[in-house]
């Protein structure tokens, strides 16, 4: 052992588990010698404790889950109104129909009759719903409510909101058959406020008619009231339990005790009873939801004061508060049985545990000195394992270090081969020209000046590719502060000439943030990023290859985002891009190390982020679909 840390180690693996039982079973014992009575009383709170949160956890659960039954039904309630208003529609549109089909070789007068009579008294919705009848000549046809106005025209009829409602029904069915239209009116039992009525209309074609109902939708939503108080009444664990509901009126909606439904808290002959609800009301229209104390002065089936716990709910649309609770002396009946068999139990318990772990703990020992020497073997061999796989792991990163640099100047070897081709086609042109009007005889100074300056612009552009290149592999990796947009510029001095060859439109939004670290390292990954998405623009029939370049600043971070149009990566391609030797390219064309290579810079040397995704988006007005990576740097 060479290290101080691992004789350390070795030493807690030795003689610790010995001292750790030793000191374990002295505390056990000396703790539960001393601490009996304590720890007893402790218990029989804590069991309180339970069955209380426990007891009123299950009543807001059961509350919630009620709540949540009746927010459904509200949010339901204008579409079974309308399904009920469609259906009874329907209904009456199939009786016309048949009546239509059976007798249309009568006269029409008569046969019209025979329809108004069939539908006139019918009723539905508790006697609320009937059926109207107007033709698309605005006249009115059937009106049971009011049959005086049959026979007269609606054009100008308006609705309690002064819209022409006879109008716009006609407007609503003008390219449909049917339509739902909603408008304010007074009901027959009141005239002075206006309520909001929702109608259903279908045209009838055989005589240019429409048939229709209506309905107020306050009317259906009590309907629907009435159903979930019935529903709630019936549920199993509304009995058992018992829910309570009142109105912020103070009457009573559902309660255990039958006789108090639809009475109302003050007409109970009961001060302290009435203050109960007043308060349970008051509460829960203040804090929404929330639990509360209380003596009820009658318990059903006793009729003696008691202690109760109940959770209220605010039902604020329909003017309810709900609650559910339950009694202290329920509760404390079965902790007493409880702790009746914990005391019991317990002294049972202290004693086998004695005999117990005297026994296990001398086992414990003998068998912690055959681990202690079992694991100071493995120790030794672990460490050496850990040694072996440190220089393995050291010379695979190296072997992929070597790799990625040698893929980097491959694929630089053939940027340089693309941007070399056209200064050195100009120089050879303008050499050749100069020679061949020389021999004869036709080269003027001021053309030999220009071909000169062609040769010079070119050589000088040679030379300025050769220093971006040499810029790139250089082996200087020392870190300092960048912008991001001369690391994109030199990037694009690298690649740029293979895009423009291949009509790769590269749209750019590049900010000028400085940043920290080595900006070659960074050119490496823009690139294999960059030559990934002009590979895959190639492989599709794109007519517009783009790529997209966008910079911003975010909670101190930078963020690179760079997407293309190539249709995006499949799902199983996607989720190995970045591990080492995966490529979907041709042996020869790819070693599945460049995207590897870039998440080792971004996260290890970088401490930064790297992900891909596929990404759907409109450009001009057009929809693609590529693949995005997004690259977070921090700033500081």
């Amino acid at each position: 052992m060479n290290n101080k840390n691992e004789l350390t180690i070795l030493n807690i693996i030795k003689y610790g588990p010995i001292v750790f039982i030793i000191s374990l079973s002295l505390i056990i014992f000396v703790s539960l010698y001393f601490n009996y009575k304590n720890t007893f009383l402790e218990e029989k709170k804590s069991i309180e404790k339970q069955y209380i949160e426990k007891n009123k956890l299950n009543i807001k659960e059961k509350i919630e889950a009620t709540y949540r039954y009746i927010k459904n039904e509200q949010k339901t309630t204008e579409k079974k109104l309308q399904e009920n208003l469609k259906e009874k529609v329907y209904e009456a549109y199939n009786i016309a129909m048949n009546i239509y089909k059976e007798n249309k070789h009568l006269d029409k007068i008569r046969v019209q009759k025979m329809i108004t009579d069939a539908l006139r008294t019918i009723r539905f919705n508790n006697g609320r719903g009937y059926f109207f009848i107007y033709s698309f000549d605005y006249e009115c046809i059937m009106l049971p409510l009011a049959p005086q106005l049959e026979g007269t025209n609606f054009y100008n009829f308006k609705e309690g909101k002064g819209l022409y409602l006879t109008r716009n029904i006609i407007k609503s069915l003008e390219n449909k058959n049917e339509s739902f239209l909603k408008w304010w009116y007074f009901k027959p039992s009141d005239m002075k406020t206006q309520y909001k009525k929702l109608g259903f209309n279908k045209k009838f074609e055989p005589y240019n008619w429409y048939i229709g109902t209506g309905e107020y939708i306050d009317d259906f939503k009590n309907d629907i009231k009435k159903q979930v108080l019935d529903h709630l009444l019936n549920h199993e664990y509304t009995k058992k339990g018992y829910i309570f509901i009142f109105d912020y009126d103070k009457n009573y909606l559902l309660h255990k005790d039958a006789s108090l439904i639809n009475k109302n808290a003050k007409d109970y002959n009961d001060r302290t009873s009435y203050k109960i609800v007043e308060n349970l009301i008051s509460k829960a229209r203040k804090e929404d939801s929330t639990y509360i104390n209380y003596i009820q002065n009658k318990r059903p089936k006793t009729n003696k004061p008691a202690k109760k716990t109940s959770y209220i709910k605010n039902i604020p649309n329909w003017q309810w508060v709900m609650g559910m609770g339950f009694y202290e002396e329920d509760v404390n009946k079965i902790i007493e049985r409880q702790r009746k068999i914990l005391e019991n139990r317990f002294e049972n318990d202290v004693l086998r545990l004695f005999i117990f772990s005297s026994i296990f703990t001398i086992i414990l020992l003998m068998i912690s000195v055959r681990i202690s020497k079992f694991l100071e073997n493995r120790f030794d061999k672990y460490q050496e394992q850990i040694r072996k796989n440190l220089e393995e792991i050291t010379h695979q990163q190296n072997i992929l270090a070597q790799q990625s640099k040698m893929a980097a100047i491959g694929t630089m070897i053939g940027n340089i081969a693309h941007q070399w081709r056209q200064p050195l086609s100009l120089i050879s042109t303008a050499a050749t020209g100069i020679k061949l009007k020389k021999e004869i005889g036709e080269l003027d100074d001021k053309e030999l000046f220009e071909n000169l300056d062609y040769i010079n612009d070119s050589t000088q552009y040679l030379s300025k590719t050769i220093d971006d290149f040499r810029n790139f592999f250089t082996s200087n990796k020392s870190k300092k502060e960048f912008s991001i947009k001369e690391a994109f510029e030199n990037t694009f001095n690298l690649i740029n000439v293979q895009f423009k060859n291949y009509d790769i439109k590269i749209i750019k939004d590049i900010g000028k943030t400085e940043i920290y670290g080595i900006q070659t390292e960074l050119v490496q990954v823009l690139i294999n990023i960059l030559n990934n998405s002009r590979d895959e623009l190639l492989k599709e029939k794109i007519e517009d290859k783009l790529i997209f370049i966008k910079t911003y600043e975010e909670n101190n971070f930078l963020f690179i985002e760079i997407k293309d149009n190539a249709k995006g990566i499949s799902k199983e391609v996607l989720e190995h891009v970045f591990e080492p030797y995966f490529t979907t390219k041709h042996q020869s064309q790819g070693t599945g190390i460049g995207l590897y290579m870039s998440q080792e810079i971004i996260v290890k040397h970088m401490r930064g982020q790297i992900e891909m995704m596929n990404i759907s988006y409109t450009y001009e007005k057009k929809q693609y679909l590529g693949a995005q990576t997004i690259i977070k740097l921090p700033l500081k």
